[in-house]
């Protein structure tokens, strides 16, 4: 099932519990690691310009750390599947790979674990709405930029906070790792984190008034506010910077095959076509179609500091 702005959370939050973030999805039958309503196909490999490292070929499928509480991106459907917009590149590239768009192991990883995974060798590749920063850099190799976003503020429907300015000296939800975190942290010093894991975590704890805001990628908040009557988006665009996959350190060979993947979905305009798939009213898609790479427009990373205040 495809998740569609104005769908209730609490059904995928419940069963991102239910899943547990520490599961994975074995590709070893299609609908292990199917995500439900994936259109990736099979048949035979795609030459993408680039070959696919042995390591991986050798294995018979990719193993991707991606999330599991992030809809409309990652996350557990109603079926305990993974689905959304990023699930299904993921699914496209394994079709590239093996000819087999479920060759492929899904597993769950957060803000402050999906590196680790990766330096870990648990996972080939991240692709968990990962904002690139120089810092990050300098521990990971990114892949060409897939989409974009920057961070804004969730807060309650009567809620007078309107800007970053009013949140110094109160207690602020954010993801431990996440680019918000770490903007907060340089920016808005006075502001008193109360950090968790998970998306819904963060979300009970804003409902709970255990924060005055919950400070993340802005997709992600579009999403929970049009789900939540309750709540509403504040607050201007902070660390604006694209998301890209995460490969090891000085693996050229994964980075230049993950690099020409993402540039056949950019020239077969598969980034939109999936991304107006899994987000359906017309209205948000307008919202963001400047946020995915298509033929002709490509994203680019910033080349200072993403972390400006």
């Amino acid at each position: 099932m495809r998740s569609k702005f104005g769908i209730v959370i609490g059904a995928a939050m419940v069963l991102v519990f239910a899943a547990g973030c520490s599961s994975s999805s074995d590709g070893s039958s299609p609908s292990a690691a199917g995500s439900s309503g994936s259109t990736a196909t099979s048949g035979g490999t795609v030459d993408v310009g680039a070959p696919l490292p042995d390591e991986v070929k050798s294995k018979g499928k990719l193993t991707v750390g991606v999330k599991c509480d992030y809809p409309p991106f990652g996350y557990i459907d109603e079926s305990s599947k993974n689905a959304g917009f990023e699930i299904d590149i993921a699914h496209q590239m394994a079709a590239y790979a093996f000819g087999d768009p479920n060759a492929l192991t899904l597993t769950c990883v957060t803000g402050a674990n999906r590196v680790s995974f990766l330096t870990s060798k648990r996972i080939d590749l991240i692709e968990a709405t990962m904002n690139y920063t120089p810092e990050r850099a300098q521990t990971i190799d990114f892949s060409t930029p897939y989409f974009d976003s920057g961070v804004k503020l969730l807060v309650p429907k009567n809620s007078p906070i309107t800007s970053y300015d009013q949140l110094a000296g109160k207690s602020v939800i954010t993801i431990s790792g996440a680019t918000a975190s770490l903007w907060l942290t340089q920016c808005v010093k006075d502001a008193k984190q109360t950090l968790f894991t998970e998306t819904s975590q963060a979300l009970t704890a804003l409902k709970q008034k255990r924060g005055v805001a919950f400070a993340q990628d802005d997709t992600l908040l579009l999403d929970l506010a049009a789900k939540n009557s309750d709540l509403k988006v504040v607050g201007d665009a902070k660390a604006d910077s694209p998301w890209g996959m995460g490969v090891r350190k000085g693996d050229a060979q994964m980075l230049a095959w993950v690099n020409g993947a993402l540039a056949h979905m950019q020239q077969t305009d598969f980034f939109w076509t999936e991304f107006q798939k899994t987000v359906t009213d017309a209205s948000v898609q307008q919202q963001f179609a400047k946020y995915v790479p298509r033929p002709g427009s490509k994203l680019t990373y910033p080349s200072g500091s993403t972390l400006q205040c």
